[in-house]
């Protein structure tokens, strides 16, 4: 009886002795597994090329699992086995945290502050761009290094990219899929977790041009879509990761001769088939285009396990509050892409990109609401496809953001962050907040903000900028508390005079940059220096 760790990808391999023109639209396969609580669940077994079929799983429990598989091929049918699972160090995938659902823990219940990178072409390569193997591994090496811990990507290229073992469908619409790609896949997948990063992966793409190799309007029917996402189930469910359906949904609204109603109702159907088919229970979500900015409409469906999965450059603050009111976990995954210039002509040329500061502001606002980020850099964001260039993620121009981003997860994981929520009520000023503005002809953040997070009475983090007038901050149930200021520039931090009301406390900025004001009362946890 084979002996694996709790959370350990495991693969059983098995034959079919059948003849099969096509085994991944003709043949299927599941497995009945007895958990050692006593439970069943079914896992899908995928084709692998030839005759190899795989039951992939990555048991949660400690103790005896027994599986049988059941398939109308001879080979398959009756095969059984069972394997013994001890504890490890794994932590597994991403998950809602227990008791606190807009936050994430891993499935050993550590907490997980999530910190993610967009790399849409991380499983694909492109000779041009010097993207391959080798520089998907040093791309996850380094963003390991510099502390993120997700990593946003799409299993079929936008842009039609295969990788070095070839296309993912060598005939999509005869559905002949391409096993070595996906093979390729798995190893950069399992790269990543090893390295403690969790893998989102976007299936598929709405087709928005028409010419998009991959899209989703390309399966030939429903059952293909289906299908494809079943099989993405079986054979990605095992590693740490979490789905989402499509990327850009809308652009299949585009492309499409049918109402948007009928292809959102197909959607719903596509997210069904693969969270029927995934017994890891991964998160699932969406992703929408630009000009919609939120998937909040999807929050019906059995399978949206996220408040939004945004792409949305507007108001950033506000429509991150909006979301964040389902009581799910909200990413904001397309904001930026650090200093992108698509068109080489050396200016910036998306929003909340044109500089640091914009980015930084634009990060700020979204996690004061309590919410995530995917955030980006125009040399990595989709292989260096659209910014002057091959791929590169030593960039000398990456590296202020890549250290500020470090400095703002220092702070969140210094504090009980699952705990705060947003209280921007609980700032004033006599300085008004602002609105977005433009800079090089792109969108920016407002010059004047302030927000709160807040666990009345115990903590508060205070974010505030382009202010020079006293901010009060009204502290609920009078308890004394320690105040320190960090600034987002450096990391660097300064002790500030005790508060001398037990009803509010007055922060003077030293000018209109951006700063982070922290109160903490005595005796709460904190890991800031």
């Amino acid at each position: 009886m084979p002996a694996i760790t709790q959370f350990e990808p495991h693969e059983i391999a098995l034959a079919a002795t059948g003849d099969y023109a096509n085994p991944y639209v003709e043949l299927s396969a599941d497995a009945s597994l007895i958990l050692p609580d006593g439970s069943e669940r079914t896992f899908p077994l995928f084709w692998d090329g030839g005759t190899s079929w795989k039951l992939r799983i990555a048991p949660h429990l400690i103790g005896t699992w027994r599986w049988s598989v059941t398939s109308r091929d001879s080979g398959l049918n009756g095969r059984s086995g069972s394997l013994t699972v001890r504890s490890g160090s794994r932590k597994g995938s991403v998950r809602p945290m227990r008791g606190h659902p807009a936050h994430f823990e891993r499935q050993d219940g550590s907490r997980f502050w999530f910190l993610g990178d967009t790399a849409w072409a991380l499983y694909t390569d492109n000779a041009e761009e010097r993207h391959d193997r080798d520089a998907a591994f040093r791309y996850v090496d380094a963003r390991a290094a510099q502390g993120f811990n997700v990593l946003h990507s799409m299993l079929l290229s936008e842009a039609g990219w295969g990788n070095r073992a070839g296309p993912p469908f060598s005939d999509l619409s005869a559905e002949r899929l391409n096993p070595d790609y996906w093979q390729e896949v798995d190893a950069r997948v399992a790269y990543a977790n090893a390295r403690g990063v969790v893998s989102g992966l976007a299936i598929a793409w709405g087709d928005k041009r028409r010419e998009e190799p991959f899209a989703w309007r390309r399966f030939p029917d429903l059952e293909a879509r289906r299908r494809y996402a079943r099989y993405i189930a079986a054979r990605y469910g095992a590693y740490d990761v979490y789905f989402l359906v499509s990327g850009e949904w809308h652009g299949e609204v585009r492309t499409r001769p049918a109402p948007e109603d009928e292809i959102k109702r197909e959607f719903i159907e596509i997210g069904r088939a693969l969270d029927e088919a995934d017994a890891h229970d991964r998160m699932i979500g969406i992703h929408p285009m630009t000009e919609h900015g939120s998937v909040r409409e999807f929050n019906g469906a059995s399978w949206m396990d996220f408040g939004d999965y945004q792409q949305n450059y507007r108001n950033l603050h506000a429509r991150a509050l909006e979301s964040r009111r389902l009581g799910k976990p909200v990413v904001n995954s397309e904001y930026g892409y650090f200093l992108r210039d698509q068109n080489g002509d050396g200016v910036p040329d998306k929003d909340n990109s044109t500089s640091i500061t914009a980015m930084r502001h634009a990060t700020w606002d979204i996690v004061m609401a309590g919410s995530y980020v995917v955030t980006g850099f125009g040399t990595t964001y989709f292989g260096g496809h659209r910014d002057p260039g091959p791929f590169d993620v030593n960039a000398p121009q990456n590296k202020p953001w890549e250290a500020q981003l470090g400095v703002m997860k220092m702070v969140f994981e210094g504090l009980a962050w699952w705990r705060l929520e947003p209280h921007d009520e609980l700032v004033r000023t006599v300085t008004p907040r602002g609105e977005d503005g433009m800079e090089l002809g792109r969108l920016t953040p407002p010059e004047v903000a302030y927000w709160a997070l807040a666990e009345p009475g115990r903590q508060y983090v205070v974010y505030v900028r382009g202010v020079r007038a006293p901010v009060t901050i009204a502290v609920l149930n009078g308890r004394r508390l320690r105040a320190r200021q960090l600034n987002p520039r450096t990391g660097a931090q300064t002790d500030l005079a005790q508060p001398k009301s037990a009803d509010q406390y007055t922060y003077r900025p030293p000018d209109q940059q951006d700063w982070v004001v922290t109160l903490r009362a005595a005796g709460t946890q904190s890991i800031l220096r």
